[in-house]
């Protein structure tokens, strides 16, 4: 059985993006670090879900870069969650216009490598709600936001499991919801 592991970036106090969905606060934390480690990551999953915003963004950016991480995320399989979007043009992907429980717990059945998510904070809390997580990777980042999309819309009780420091306040922590 494969387990679902949802990758956020998050600001220091719990937004992961502004409200007008502005993500350039987390850009100049990426230290080559943090971005080896990410690739680490990213080269684990065998599938990568996400919703159509998170997917038009990254759509228009991956298949125009070159690199190791380009590599890796134009050569897995991808399923965006989206009841308005048609049709995926970027390479191994499909779009899944169904109820992403059913299709996620379908996944999660099979045989294979570690499903990896995505946001946007929509996309996100609704796999949260839904407890369709099974690990969360925050990369919080050293600055405050103020207010904008959270990443959480309810109270969940979490395990911390890995904790990596970064020399620029990036820090990783990882957990798994906390079992009742």
């Amino acid at each position: 059985m494969r387990t679902l592991t949802l990758g956020m970036n998050v600001s220091l106090d719990g937004f992961v993006a502004t409200p007008e969905d502005g993500l350039d606060w987390m850009f100049p934390n990426f230290s080559d670090e943090l971005m080896a480690d990410t690739q680490t990551l990213l080269s684990g999953f065998g599938t990568i879900l996400m919703g159509r915003v998170n997917y038009e963004g990254q759509a228009a950016t991956w298949p125009h870069q070159q690199g190791p991480l380009a590599d890796i995320m134009n050569a897995v399989e991808k399923v965006v969650f989206s009841t308005t979007l048609q049709t995926a043009d970027w390479q191994n992907t499909r779009v899944h216009a169904e109820d992403p429980a059913v299709e996620i717990a379908r996944l999660k059945a099979l045989d294979g490598p570690t499903l990896g998510a995505s946001g946007g904070a929509t996309f996100a809390r609704y796999l949260t709600s839904h407890g369709l997580v099974d690990e969360y990777r925050l990369t919080v980042h050293p600055v405050f936001l103020g207010s904008g999309k959270p990443i959480f819309a309810e109270r969940t009780a979490l395990e911390p499991l890995t904790s990596t420091d970064y020399p620029n306040g990036v820090v990783v922590r990882t957990f798994r919801p906390k079992q009742a």
